[in-house]
């Protein structure tokens, strides 16, 4: 199997939002998403591969407004920053604001943003982060060249997976389109 042309392309130039990392394109597995490509990060300073997922966490009301949020859980609102837990490095991830096709192209996405109170997600992850590009490369390339952007920063998916040490997974999903 192999990627989409567009996927392809981010592989080889990752989105922006990853420059302040280490970032390494996984292989497409044999069951993988085609128009996906999975970006591996390690700390730009040190090398280290685990960090802190920095959020905005928000407790869900009751009722909760959110899909599949209930009550009384919490919401970990972009934007995401990574802390590294070897040297202190802090680095920007994702904005939704400003990022991925809508954040780009039409001033933000639908999602919440905080703005106070940035906390870690309780655990330490290896991070891993997938970006999704759902059209086709020749009009990726026209929209990103008359928005002054790589074609690879507009994304319309962009999902971060923490797996800390022990196997459990943080997921961090936004349509950006």
């Amino acid at each position: 199997m192999q990627r989409t042309p567009a996927a392809e392309q981010a592989a080889k130039t990752p989105p922006s939002c990853l420059a302040d990392f280490n970032c390494a394109a996984l292989p497409l597995e044999d069951d993988g998403l085609d128009l996906a490509v999975d970006f591996a990060l390690t700390c730009k300073a040190c090398g280290a591969d685990t960090f802190e997922i920095l959020a905005f966490p928000k407790v869900a009301p009751d009722p909760s407004p959110y899909f599949a949020i209930e009550p009384g859980q919490t919401l970990f609102q972009p934007p995401h920053r990574l802390k590294c837990t070897s040297c202190g490095d802090e680095r920007a991830l994702f904005d939704v604001r400003t990022q991925g096709y809508d954040g780009v192209l039409n001033g933000g996405g639908a999602y919440e943003s905080g703005t106070t109170g940035e906390a870690p997600i309780p655990g330490v992850f290896n991070v891993v982060v997938t970006a999704c590009y759902n059209i086709e490369l020749n009009e990726l390339i026209e929209l990103a060249h008359d928005a002054k952007v790589n074609a690879s920063d507009l994304f319309d998916w962009l999902t971060i997976v923490g797996t800390s040490t022990g196997g459990e997974q943080i997921e961090l999903s936004y349509e950006c389109a």
